[in-house]
C-alpha cells in the first residue's frame, strides 16, 4: 500500500508495511519487521527524577548511538553534564540496514542495542536504511527524529543531536555541513578528549566492550577491548579506540548493574 492507502485505513496494521505513516506504532516483533522509523524501546520510569526522563524534561538530546565503546561513553559523558549543567531527556537514535537488521560496519544486530537501552532504560528510536530508496541521508534522518517528537510531551522539544566522534575532522565537517538543516544544535562531548582519560573511564564503568567487526587482522572479532588491547594495536599503526574503522565494538552494558554502567546513585535518579 502507499502512504496514502495507510492513511485512508486510519491506523497501522501491525505489518510492518514500507509506507506505514503510523511509525509502527501497533507492530509487536518491531525489531525485525519495522521498514519506518519506530520507537523499539521507551524508558519505563516514569520518576520526575529519573535521569534523562523524556516526560519530565522539555530539552531532549537524540544520541546517534551504534552500540560500541564511543557511543557508550558519550552516554556517560552525557551523565556528567546533566550533574553539572542540570537535566534535560535523552533518546538514543540508531539506524540500521532495513535488509540484515545490522548495524553497518559496527556488525551489532538491532536486537542487542535495543538489550543496551532497555538495561540502560534510555529511549531507543530504531531507523532502518533501505539501499536504493532514494531518500537522502537527512530526509531519513528528519524522519527519526519525527519519530521521536511523536513520543514526547508537547510542551519538549528536541534541542540537541549528540554524536561520539572523538577526533577525525573531516567526518564532523561533514555532520557540521549535512546536518545543518535538521535545525538542531550538534553536541560532541567526546571530541578531543584524551585516549587516557576515555580507557580510564571506560574501566569506571566495569562495561567489558567485544570487538565486533575487525578490517585488521591483528584485531580478531570476539577479542575484549581493554588497555592491554589498546596499546597493542598502536604497534601496528592502529588507532587505539579504531576511530579510523580499524575495528568497532559492542559495549555488553548488560553484564553490570545500570547504575554502575552509568555512574549514578543505585536507585537511578539524580
Amino acid at each position: 500500500f502507499t502512504e496514502i492507502a495507510h492513511k485512508e485505513r486510519g491506523k497501522c496494521c501491525g505489518s510492518g508495511c514500507r509506507h506505514c505513516p503510523y511509525s509502527h506504532e501497533n507492530v509487536k516483533d518491531k525489531a525485525s519487521k519495522i521498514q519506518q522509523p519506530s520507537i523499539l524501546y521507551r524508558q519505563s520510569k516514569k520518576d520526575p527524577s529519573q535521569i534523562f526522563s523524556i516526560d519530565s524534561n522539555q530539552n531532549i538530546k537524540v544520541l546517534f548511538f551504534s552500540g560500541g565503546k564511543d557511543s557508550f561513553l558519550t552516554i556517560r559523558a552525557l551523565v556528567k553534564s546533566y550533574q553539572k549543567n542540570g537535566p534535560f531527556g535523552l533518546v538514543l537514535l540508531t539506524t540500521f540496514d532495513a535488509s540484515t537488521r545490522i548495524i553497518a560496519h559496527q556488525e551489532v544486530s538491532i536486537d542487542q542495542v535495543i538489550q543496551q537501552a532497555s538495561h540502560l532504560d534510555i529511549t531507543l528510536v530504531g531507523v532502518p536504511l533501505r539501499r536504493g530508496s532514494g531518500e537522502t541521508y537527512p530526509d531519513r534522518m528528519r524522519g527519526g527524529l519525527k519519530a521521536v517528537q511523536a513520543t514526547l510531551p508537547p510542551e519538549s522539544k528536541i534541542s540537541t543531536l549528540v554524536f561520539g566522534d572523538l577526533h577525525l575532522g573531516h567526518i564532523k565537517e561533514w555532520r557540521d555541513t549535512i546536518l545543518a538543516e535538521l535545525d538542531c544544535e550538534l553536541e560532541y562531548p567526546l571530541w578531543k578528549v584524551p585516549y587516557s582519560d576515555l580507557l580510564e573511564d571506560l574501566e569506571a564503568s566495569q562495561v567489558p566492550c567485544e570487538v565486533s567487526g575487525s578490517s585488521r587482522p591483528e584485531v580478531k572479532v570476539g577479542t575484549m577491548f581493554t588497555r592491554e588491547l589498546y596499546n597493542k594495536v598502536k604497534q601496528f599503526d592502529i588507532d587505539g579506540f579504531g576511530e579510523a574503522g580499524e575495528f568497532h565494538s559492542l559495549a555488553m552494558v548488560f553484564k553490570v548493574p545500570r547504575a554502575v554502567a552509568l555512574g549514578i546513585p543505585d536507585d537511578g535518579t539524580m
